[in-house]
């Protein structure tokens, strides 16, 4: 049994990571690919809009009631597991979500323009990027996965073996429960 103060310990470094890993900024790729060669490679802009993801995904330490062992529990809102796995092709996104985040960005960084120099509507950027999504899907970015690997080495370090196998058990069930593969390769 892991005792409760080492665990909270290691929600902390975790809760840490996971907010560090989605300030990263990355270059949005199709789902299950690299992106499409030839496209012409842009400025990537903040990896968030509304920070609503990383202000809300925590890593807490809650008791088993049936064991009474303490455990290990991540909490996000439902966008984080389309930020870390993507989103396959064929259906277009609800429109909602996507005009918010499009309104968000814009707030952030002003209006958006096409090749030409032309503003492009809020309207038409939403159509734009729904089409998109539906057509090749989104890529996601592993971030839970590479949160766990940049902190893993510490938690083996300051606290040995088991509590690193541990950890690793417990981020790998939360991963099979988001019905994600964490073998999946995370070198992107």
């Amino acid at each position: 049994m892991i005792e409760k103060e080492i665990l909270t310990e290691v929600a902390q470094l975790l809760t840490k990571s996971l907010k560090q890993q989605l300030t990263i900024p990355r270059i949005s790729t199709a789902y299950g690919g690299v992106g499409i060669p030839g496209a012409p490679k842009r400025g990537v802009s903040p990896p968030y809009a509304s920070g609503s993801l990383s202000r809300e995904i925590k890593v807490n330490v809650v008791e088993n009631t049936q064991d009474g062992f303490y455990e290990l529990q991540m909490t996000m809102p439902l966008q984080g597991q389309f930020i870390n796995d993507g989103r396959r092709p064929g259906r277009w996104p609800p429109i909602a979500p996507i005009d918010r985040w499009v309104l968000q960005k814009q707030q952030m960084r002003g209006s958006i323009r096409d090749a030409k120099g032309k503003f492009i509507p809020r309207k038409s950027l939403v159509f734009l990027i729904r089409r998109s999504i539906g057509k090749l899907g989104y890529g996601g970015n592993n971030f839970i996965t590479k949160a766990y690997e940049a902190v893993a080495p510490e938690i083996l370090d300051l606290y040995g073996d088991a509590v690193a196998g541990y950890v690793l058990f417990l981020i790998e069930d939360f991963l099979d429960k988001l019905g994600l593969d964490y073998t999946k390769n995370s070198n992107d």
